[in-house]
């Protein structure tokens, strides 16, 4: 390439190491230090409040639900009857996702600014993953 202020681009640079890695470190620690601090603070707003009952080993809280993020495999699982297939399913919409970039060919990944097929694809994965997590 061509330089045409005729300057020396070197004496204007920052090398990445160590400033850049010692301010992300700090940005980092400063991070974890106001987690920690809020999560042993207030520990109640990090914990579910169903934890602060009394256990009774005789029965089995009917407030037990997956996590949020699990709740789209939980709905594929209450769909289908049988076990097998349930659990089938479920690793195959999981599966369906390492597809997404062999739509347009295995032999030429392409993103999906360039293929309109893959975008439709992820844009009906997304809103059917977010539909299974609401009813879930």
């Amino acid at each position: 390439s061509s330089n045409p202020l005729g300057l020396d681009e070197t004496n204007f640079s920052v090398p990445f190491h160590p400033y850049y890695s010692i301010k992300d470190l700090a940005g980092f620690v400063l991070l974890l230090i106001g987690f920690v601090g809020v999560t042993f603070t207030f520990a109640s707003l990090t914990v579910d409040p169903l934890q602060w009952q009394p256990i009774n080993k005789m029965k089995t809280p009917t407030v037990i639900k997956p996590e949020w993020y699990f709740l789209y495999a939980y709905a594929i699982l209450r769909s289908i009857p049988h076990k097998a297939g349930g659990v089938f399913t479920m690793f195959a919409a999981i599966a369906g996702v390492a597809v997404f970039p062999m739509i347009s060919g295995p032999e030429k990944f392409q993103s999906m600014k360039v293929c309109p097929l893959v975008r439709l694809v992820f844009i009906i994965w997304a809103a059917n993953f977010m539909f299974l997590t609401v009813i879930g």
